[in-house]
């Protein structure tokens, strides 16, 4: 769902909020939930008032700065975000993360690149991609082993949904 653009009271677009002081207000919210504590999207842009683009660029501007200078890592996990130091849930996001980058890799090459069979050959820049999209999804491979090994964090049980029958007459 999209918002209107935030209006003045004579129905005048707003000044624009700096993504940095939007940034700084979001993190305000996640340290006063406390760490490991997962906020709904909604919840935020409420609280802050941003539409979803400013929620976007907010989210981007957190993880390239904030998290470094707080020592915290900011996560999409599970349905909402959160603010963490714990590993295994560090460790479960990246692996999320990196499943998907893998997936796309192999998609390059299987629906790209490989098709051209012997002719990549013949493009130095193709051969090169071929290569070193290998070497990552064997990479990956070996990451994917080793997240294996970490501790997984605590799931919540979900409740089974009860299927409603029709009313006979």
């Amino acid at each position: 769902m999209t918002r209107p653009a935030r209006t003045t009271a004579v129905g005048q677009r707003a000044a624009p909020v700096p993504t940095q002081h939007l940034a700084e207000l979001a993190w305000h919210l996640f340290d006063e939930a406390g760490d490991d504590v997962l906020l709904p999207r909604e919840h935020i842009t409420d609280r802050i008032d941003v539409t979803d683009g400013q929620f976007e660029r907010t989210k981007g501007y957190i993880r390239d700065h904030l998290t470094m200078e707080k020592g915290k890592a900011f996560l999409a996990y599970r349905g909402g975000y959160m603010i963490t130091t714990d590993p295994a849930k560090i460790a479960e996001n990246a692996s999320l993360k990196m499943r998907r980058i893998n997936t796309e890799l192999r998609r390059l090459l299987s629906g790209a690149i490989n098709p051209l069979g012997e002719q990549v050959a013949d493009y130095e820049v193709l051969a090169m991609f071929q290569d070193e999209i290998a070497h990552m999804t064997r990479t990956y491979d070996r990451m994917n082993k080793a997240t294996m090994t970490m501790p997984k964090p605590v799931r919540t049980a979900k409740t089974k949904r009860r299927r409603r029958t029709a009313a006979r007459t």
